[in-house]
């Protein structure tokens, strides 16, 4: 799962910023549209990459607290019996 989550976070970018820079490669590098557009290209790819590390993060620990909760549940219901 995580060796799929660190490959997306380095598929998406490139795929994102790869395509619009290919799509725009008969534009003037310097002019304002260009830079404009590589710019929202590269700000949307950094926000899925955000979104993706964070749910890399969040979701292995939210996974992890819910197993634990249910060894402490058990854990004291064994105790009560």
């Amino acid at each position: 799962m995580k060796g799929l989550a660190y490959f997306l976070i380095v598929l998406f970018p490139a795929l994102i910023i790869g395509t619009t820079v290919y799509l725009t490669r008969n534009w003037v590098p310097t002019g304002i549209l260009t830079i404009v557009t590589w710019t929202a290209a590269w700000l949307v790819s950094m926000l899925i990459v955000t979104g993706l590390y964070l749910l890399l993060i969040y979701l292995p620990n939210a996974a992890q607290k819910k197993e634990s909760k249910q060894t402490e549940q058990n854990h004291e219901e064994s105790q009560q019996r």
